[in-house]
């Protein structure tokens, strides 16, 4: 299956997930985060805002950790910014919450949790097809990535060369 069938079949699949049963899968997925051990020991973890029915992780205790966000810059590569209480927020040209303001952090990342639409069988995230995070990972690899996924939805499609691997999925 192409890319481009498995992103159709795979937003599909998760909009059919109704509200009650996308808050429930959200929080069993929060608990497993906040649980595993790369989590617990992560002092710089990177997170986004949902967008477009996915994992909704707001809930994540992310108490005594330095946060990022993603946010997309000026050269169209994704960058990650250290958020706290004086953090000033914009939506992006994709709807998505991003940072205007704060300290710039790539290459100091213990784990970056990636949103994903569905994995394959090597562990290959399906994104939006943009390829910003695989930009990003190509270039600043974290010490540990963890996509999130609903029903650990996967499906099989062949990744491309420039796409890169993630080290682990987390899924309901």
């Amino acid at each position: 299956m192409t890319k481009e069938q498995a992103r159709i079949l795979a937003k599909h699949k998760r909009n059919q997930i109704d509200s009650k049963k996308h808050i429930i899968k959200s929080k069993i997925i929060i608990q497993k985060i906040e649980k595993h051990y790369k989590f617990i020991n992560a002092k710089v973890v990177g997170i986004y805002s949902p967008i477009q029915n996915e994992v909704d992780i707001k809930g994540l205790n992310l108490f005594g950790k330095v946060v990022l966000y993603p946010r997309i810059n000026k050269k169209k590569r994704l960058e990650f910014v250290e958020v706290n209480n004086k953090t000033k927020w914009k939506k992006s040209k994709f709807g998505v919450l991003e940072p205007k303001n704060g300290k710039i952090i790539n290459d100091k990342i213990d784990l970056l949790i990636i949103p994903s639409l569905a994995k394959n069988n090597n562990n290959y995230r399906l994104g939006y097809g943009a390829g910003y995070y695989d930009m990003f990972l190509s270039e600043y690899y974290p010490l540990y990535t963890m996509g999130v996924i609903f029903d650990n939805l996967e499906i099989d499609f062949i990744e491309d060369n420039w796409d890169i691997k993630l080290d682990e999925f987390i899924s309901n």
